[in-house]
């Protein structure tokens, strides 16, 4: 009985995940937008993302988003260029989705293991 209870666990913690990948995917979508208007609102609203454990732990995720926080000659990209951000939000997004994809991939793993048949 106690397997159950894990698969369970493990089945509702990956779900969780993908939910707040896919919150985290709108987010950066609507950040490429916001920032063509008000660029120093974007630079902030990246570096509350950036603070998100969720980020934290998905490596090339969280180095792709910080590659627009600070570009050459210590500027601050959303500000000097902002059509540039968008491009990283994009590919962000493609990096984002990838990892959700994984989650889907164990979540089915996960529900095919707790399968009693």
């Amino acid at each position: 009985m106690n397997w159950i209870k894990k698969a369970k666990s493990d089945t509702e913690r990956i779900s969780d995940n993908i939910e707040r990948l896919q919150h985290l995917k709108k987010k950066v979508h609507d950040l490429g937008h916001f920032v063509i208007s008000f660029q120093s609102g974007g630079h902030k609203v990246l570096e509350s993302i950036l603070d998100d454990q969720l980020v934290k732990g998905r490596e090339k995720v969280y180095k792709k988003l910080n590659s627009a926080l600070i570009g050459e000659n210590n500027s601050k990209v959303a500000l000097d260029a902002p059509t540039r951000f968008q491009k990283i939000m994009v590919e962000s997004e493609k990096l984002i989705q990838l990892e959700i994809n994984k989650e889907k991939i164990n979540l089915k793993k996960v529900e095919k293991e707790s399968d009693p048949d």
